[in-house]
């Protein structure tokens, strides 16, 4: 009985180690190595300052080919990084959204990183803009810069970059510049400072040079884009809106005040000189009925030798054909009468086929007196059985009868200004 009961509990046993073998879950050893493996990948990335971050992974493929991880953002101080698939040598890159500021480290696989403030010292994009003395972007050319940390990059120019040279990863601090260009004489502006505080991610800076370079004539860039347009059109209309209302109301206010003081029987006048305005007396701005009229023009004398007509409406400085010359005239003779101005009474007669009018003391008919008047400021000359005046390119002009002329033909009366002095042509 003992024996049974012995024999029992073996085979129990037995087929109990049994189902325990052949009912084990196949996935748990599986599952063990993932979190084994997942144990092993996962790094920690620690930033000094909290904010909002973006990191990424470049590195070598199997294949010698260059790979690049899809960006990554996280906020705060620490995050988990994803590195299954980077490869031992990769190269870390952490870009601070706050300060547009990149940090770049080597990075060996499994490893934790903990950067500092100061390790966000490089900038992503650098674009630097030559152009020639003219301001006009430089056609093509090699650019050579030296980073903060002594790091040299090279960018090409072509006419399609527009003068623009592009660099990457440039550290901050100061940044020596050389172009190398085709007549190219100096790099002005060979010393910058790529500062660490920016409003933007990137930094964009002209860089002048000297010398016979191509250059590119570029048309400028549009100030707005269309959506910005209709944003400052929708303000345009906005403040228009609130200047009608605020005209509207000051119009109401500006009411409601006059009739208060009319109801009141206050009025404006009143109202100012209750301010302490002071206001000239109504018998101060009456005109004196004593005092004389205004001058008018007396039709009976006339207005270029002062002397009184006679009933035929002539008058000394007139000229009737068939009368006596006087002593100063000659009758038929063309003259020049100066009837206002700083020569107003002189007779200048034209007894020549051609009288040089000016400054000149030499000239016929001289002005020497009239600074406003050229040297050789104007000829009369006969032409076509009558006599025509030409402006010899005076520097104020000839005027025949209030018109600038070049070259004018003269009938008796005309009115001709030259510098200071009106005259008036007879025959």
């Amino acid at each position: 009985m003992y024996k049974r009961v012995v024999i029992r509990v073996a085979v129990l046993i037995m087929a109990v180690l049994i189902c325990s073998v052949v009912g084990a879950d196949p996935k748990s050893e599986a599952d063990a190595k993932p979190a084994a493996k997942e144990k092993e990948s996962a790094a920690t990335l620690n930033v000094e300052t909290k904010g909002s971050y973006i990191y990424w992974f470049t590195y070598t493929g199997d294949e010698g080919t260059p790979q690049i991880t899809l960006p990554v953002r996280f906020k705060g101080k620490s995050t988990k990084m994803d590195v299954d698939k980077v490869v031992g040598g990769a190269t870390l890159y952490v870009l601070d959204k706050g300060s547009n500021n990149l940090a770049i480290m080597h990075y060996d696989k499994g490893d934790n990183v903990d950067l500092a403030t100061p390790d966000f010292q490089h900038v992503r994009e650098v674009r630097l803009r030559v152009i020639a003395e003219d301001r006009k972007p430089i056609e093509s050319a090699v650019v050579h810069i030296t980073d903060g940390l002594d790091e040299k990059h090279m960018a090409v120019i072509t006419p399609a970059d527009e003068g623009v040279a592009t660099f990457f990863n440039v550290a901050t601090g100061g940044i020596t510049v050389k172009v190398d260009a085709e007549n190219l004489r100096k790099t002005i502006d060979s010393d910058i400072t790529l500062p660490d505080e920016r409003t933007t991610p990137g930094f964009q800076r002209d860089i002048k040079v000297s010398g016979d370079v191509n250059t590119l004539n570029v048309k400028p860039a549009a100030s707005k884009s269309p959506e910005k347009k209709g944003k400052s059109g929708a303000t345009s209309w906005a403040n228009l809106l609130q200047t009608i209302t605020g005209l509207a109301m000051l119009g109401v206010v500006i009411a409601v005040v006059l009739i208060v003081l009319r109801a009141k029987g206050i009025t404006g006048k009143s109202a100012l000189k209750g301010l302490g305005v002071h206001l000239p007396d109504e018998e101060q701005i009456q005109p004196d009925p004593r005092a004389p009229a205004a001058s008018t023009v007396d039709p009976n004398v006339c207005q270029f030798c002062g002397q009184a007509k006679d009933a035929q409406g002539m008058c000394a400085c007139s000229v009737v054909p068939g009368t006596t010359p006087t002593a100063t005239s000659t009758a038929g003779v063309p003259r020049l009468i100066g009837s206002q101005g700083l020569y107003a009474g002189h007779v200048f007669e034209i007894t020549s086929d051609t009288v040089v009018v000016g400054r000149e003391p030499d000239n016929p008919a001289a002005l020497p007196n009239d600074a406003t008047a050229s040297r050789h400021h104007a000829t009369i000359f006969k032409s076509e059985g009558g006599y025509t005046i030409r402006d010899e390119g005076s520097s104020n002009g000839t005027f025949v009868n209030g018109a600038r002329i070049t070259e004018q033909r003269l009938t008796p009366g005309d009115e001709i200004q030259i510098g200071a002095t009106k005259f008036r042509f007879e025959i």
